[in-house]
């Protein structure tokens, strides 16, 4: 048994078979991702990173095991599979998760099965009695409430990176009673749920991270960052300076290295821009109901289309392409307010109880916004040049 001291929950005890997971390379590189990406930029302080975030999820999560008194087995089959959930993560976390889609048509969650099964830590999993099949089951979101502890609107990830975030940014949105919620979760008909009483802390749980969201998953500078991160990092791949298959041995350190001394002038001055904090401005905006849901629809599906606006709005302001760049966010997940709750005994939707679920659910939308980025000094000619494109 080890200990180790952490800033949310204090002490973490780790097992032998835990620990020798947490020695292996392929996590150790976690310490070498940051949890917010480019956050730091924004809130000086955010510079946790992927290690302590599953070390606090996989404490959550046996909490959670615990309370619903799994047997030993599931306890550390839970445990296992949220200390591995973001093995997967290439570096700055979410700031690459669309390379991964573009250039391997794959997720974190996915390179997280194949770093399980392909290195060291698939032997530890299994010299110690336990199933690498069944804590990939659990990370596919294959075995019912096992897995709604890892992955769901209510589950050890969310309730640790809400507290951590708001900790490390100094954000108090994010602050939830995770006794509460921890203290009224059940197991009915398979579902993760939480008692009727615990109905407040679950409520107070959706409004953090809808508050956390513009605040800070979404702040305007962290998003214009990682917009220049990814177009740097794109131009390298497809200039074939960079493999995309190497991403996920990479992490911030080796990346950022990367963009400085890459024979590209565009991604070395984009290394600078971000190491001096001279980012790109904001030129156009336009929010969800303020663009034509079948233009919207096509700026969401085809990349294409978007690097060709890219293109097109770059030359008229005669500048070089990646000095222009359109940001499609997503659209916000429906499940993220997914709550069961359970009353009289039966399992009900959180909007049939919470008035506090409908409005977030349907004010979701209200946090989208598409977005073009350009240097400061070409910000009101850009500016034309969308208003002409997409209509003021």
């Amino acid at each position: 048994m080890k200990v180790i001291r952490d800033s949310i929950h204090g002490d973490i005890q780790l097992e032998e078979h835990e620990i020798k997971i947490v020695d292996t390379p392929e996590f150790q590189r976690l310490r070498r991702i940051k949890q917010l990406g480019m956050t730091y930029l924004v809130y000086p302080s955010a510079n946790h990173t992927r290690f302590e975030h599953s070390l606090g999820a996989m404490h959550i999560a046996g909490r959670i095991a615990k309370k619903l008194c799994l047997s030993e087995e599931e306890y550390r089959l839970v445990r296992l599979a949220a200390l591995l959930h973001d093995i997967g993560h290439c570096p700055l976390s979410h700031s690459s998760e669309r390379l991964l889609l573009m250039y391997l048509n794959t997720t974190h969650e996915a390179l997280a099965k194949e770093i399980i099964t392909s290195s060291e830590i698939k032997d530890i999993i299994e010299e110690y009695g336990y199933s690498k099949e069944e804590v990939i089951k659990i990370l596919e979101r294959k075995k019912g409430y096992l897995s709604k502890i890892i992955s769901s609107s209510l589950d050890a990830d969310r309730m640790d990176y809400l507290v951590r975030d708001a900790h490390h940014t100094g954000v108090a949105y994010g602050i939830i009673d995770l006794d509460r919620i921890i203290t009224t979760v059940e197991i009915k008909e398979n579902e993760l749920a939480v008692e009727h009483r615990g109905l407040r802390a679950v409520e107070a749980l959706l409004v953090a991270r809808f508050l956390m969201m513009p605040t800070v998953y979404l702040h305007h500078t962290s998003r214009i960052a990682d917009a220049m991160f990814l177009k740097a990092m794109e131009i390298s791949i497809e200039e074939k300076l960079l493999k995309s298959s190497d991403l996920w041995k990479m992490d911030d350190y080796s990346v950022i290295c990367f963009l400085r001394s890459c024979e590209n002038k565009y991604q070395r001055d984009i290394a600078r821009r971000l190491d001096t904090r001279n980012l790109f401005k904001l030129a156009y905006s336009k929010r969800w109901n303020e663009i034509h849901p079948a233009r919207r629809k096509k700026l969401l599906k085809d990349l294409k289309l978007v690097r060709k606006l890219e293109n097109e709005i770059a030359e008229s302001c005669n500048l070089e392409y990646g000095y222009v760049i359109i940001d499609v966010p997503p659209i916000p997940r429906k499940e993220e307010i997914d709550v069961k709750i359970i009353k009289n005994g039966e399992i009900i939707s959180i909007e049939k109880e919470s008035q506090i679920a409908k409005i977030l659910k349907n004010a979701q939308k209200d946090l989208w916004s598409f977005e073009v980025y350009a240097p400061r000094e070409n910000v009101e000619k850009v500016r034309k040049v969308c208003d002409d494109i997409f209509g003021v």
